[in-house]
């Protein structure tokens, strides 16, 4: 945010519009708590210089629903010589009633709007920022900027007119607003241009939307798959919503982006304990004056002790209402307490998962390297050194599923009759790179493994044909990530679950149970699976994958 005038009158002015909007009715925002309806609070505290100027303001409201409690806080902060900040969060304390879907508050779009922030070298907007094809080397220092916190979205116009794909784009961009700079590639000059200065790695194709995180480093190839890819497309097909995961990935970047500074080290006053003091004060000053009462004024004074006594009782009632307000709070702050650990948690058994990924590629790229090694030294002891040269390089692993999904044709012994909206749905979370990449490497060892067994290379099943690797140069998935079966239990109650798609000529219902899967996670809620049946000896000579999505229900996620 820019330095110079203080943006916190701004602030409090337009969320004083957005509350009374909201609840039809003017919104105190003096400092203190404020009760606006039966469970609905409004706290608002500030902080000042030491000349007396505003220095941080903190709105919070707290709205205490039968289904859960919701509660927005807007924070901003003026430093005296450096730059400004607001950040807006809201927080669902989920009561179990319902399952809920929480949107962001109308007011983040208000204050962009407004105050016209900035991210390092990216203005914040509301609407993408028109790009032609002299304005791209300024977005490519923008994406570049090591000052930079946020995302950036980089959309290209397609090459022709297409109505709904400026209206999905339309309705994307302002739930970025904020949370990502958005910028708009007028034209194919423009796309040109761009792909020219940032490399084929991390180009926009016409109709294309990516989303850039911080540190992009336009001269590593494998930083490119980083920055996720929504194709033309996708974004343009009627009953792929896709589109929608934009604002939900840069939104959760957003969160997780650390604060600047200032909002890190502001501080406010404790309004509960001056409350507390203020209370003890007006209890103090009723005893002394009660001890200094002469007697032959008791009948008069007995009047306005009456009336102190009333103050007082009206106090004790505002602090019994504080002290409720403060239980309710500590209660909301446990669970928040608790949300964290869970938080780290996931994120403690994301690390172990890569990091037993890693450490099993590093195995496979071991043996891989022995074997090349013997192989090569075989071949010179042979007189064969030209046969050690390797010209003709594999293709790169697929770096989401959506890419996955447009190279299944590679695969001539696997027939992939999977719910395609499931699978695409794993590209939205964070470990989707590893799992497409997993993914990719057991379909291939499924279609080498049926390759096998139409050779008559094979005796064995695929569980057999990953374990001893019977056949030279064959793919293999590791075997302790495979299940050849479920257990009697999950088949009883959740059997239901496993019955997926499958060619006619194989079951003619056109849907069959499949119980062999592999993991291509191990770790977290989402654990993703991949289920199949092995037909390579039967009427379609190919494995079926019927699925391929998040972990299904078992004993252990009941």
């Amino acid at each position: 945010m820019r330095a110079g005038a203080s943006i916190i009158p701004e602030v409090r002015r337009i969320t004083a519009q957005w509350l009374s909007d909201k609840f039809r009715q003017p919104a105190p925002l003096e400092t203190g708590t404020h009760f606006l309806r039966d469970h609905v609070v409004l706290t608002t505290q500030a902080s000042y210089h030491a000349d007396g100027a505003e220095h941080g303001l903190r709105i919070q409201l707290r709205e205490d629903n039968p289904e859960a409690t919701w509660r927005v806080t807007i924070t901003a902060v003026a430093p005296v010589a450096a730059e400004q900040a607001v950040c807006v969060t809201l927080e669902c304390f989920d009561n179990g009633i319902t399952a809920l879907r929480p949107a962001r508050p109308a007011l983040v779009e208000k204050l962009v709007e407004a105050l016209q922030p900035r991210d390092g070298l990216a203005h914040l907007t509301l609407h993408a920022q028109v790009v032609n094809a002299s304005g791209v080397d300024t977005l490519v220092d923008i994406l570049c900027d090591p000052d930079r916190r946020l995302p950036v979205v980089v959309a290209a116009r397609p090459l022709q007119p297409d109505s709904l794909w400026s209206q999905r784009l339309q309705k994307m961009m302002p739930k970025c607003a904020g949370d990502a700079s958005l910028y708009l590639l007028d034209d194919v000059e423009a796309v040109d241009a761009f792909r020219q200065v940032i490399g084929e790695h991390h180009r926009v194709a016409p109709g294309a939307v990516r989303t850039f995180l911080p540190d992009v480093d336009p001269a590593w190839a494998p930083d490119g798959p980083r920055h996720r890819l929504l194709t033309g497309a996708r974004i343009s097909a009627p009953k792929d919503l896709a589109f929608m995961l934009v604002a939900r990935q840069v939104q959760r970047h957003a969160r997780e982006a650390e604060l600047p500074g200032p909002l890190l080290t502001v501080s406010f006053p404790d309004e509960q304990q001056r409350k507390q003091e203020e209370r003890r004060a007006a209890q103090d000053a009723a005893r002394a004056h009660a001890k200094a009462v002469p007697a032959h004024a008791l009948e008069k004074e007995v009047t306005a002790l009456r009336e102190e006594n009333d103050v007082l009782t009206q106090l004790l009632s505002e602090g019994d209402r504080d002290l409720s307000e403060a239980r309710r709070r500590e209660a909301l702050a446990e669970r928040t307490v608790q949300h964290l650990r869970q938080q780290l948690q996931q994120l403690t058994e994301s690390y172990h998962q890569e990091l037993e990924d890693h450490l099993l590629t590093l195995q496979d790229v071991e043996r891989a390297q022995n074997e090349a090694r013997i192989l090569r030294q075989r071949l010179h002891a042979q007189g064969r050194p030209a046969d050690t040269v390797v010209l003709e390089q594999a293709a790169a692993q697929p770096t989401t599923f959506e890419e996955l999904t447009q190279r299944l044709d590679e695969l001539e012994h696997v027939l992939f009759t999977a719910d395609t909206a499931v699978v695409l749905s794993l590209d939205d979370h964070e470990l989707a790179r590893t799992w497409a990449a997993k993914a990719w490497q057991g379909l291939r060892s499924l279609d080498s493994y049926a390759q096998a067994q139409k050779e008559g290379l094979v005796n064995g099943g695929y569980f057999e044909f990953c374990k001893t690797v019977p056949v030279p140069g064959a793919r293999i998935f590791p075997a302790k990530q495979i299940a050849m079966g479920e257990t009697e239990a999950t088949r009883t109650a959740w059997g239901g679950e496993r019955i997926f798609p499958a060619p006619t000529e194989l079951e003619p219902s056109g849907r069959m149970p499949m119980y062999a899967h592999l993991k291509l996670g191990s770790k977290g809620t989402i654990s993703p699976r991949l289920y199949f049946y092995d037909d390579s000896r039967g009427v379609t000579g190919k494995v079926v994958v019927g699925y391929m999505g998040p972990h299904l229900t078992n004993r252990k996620t009941s």
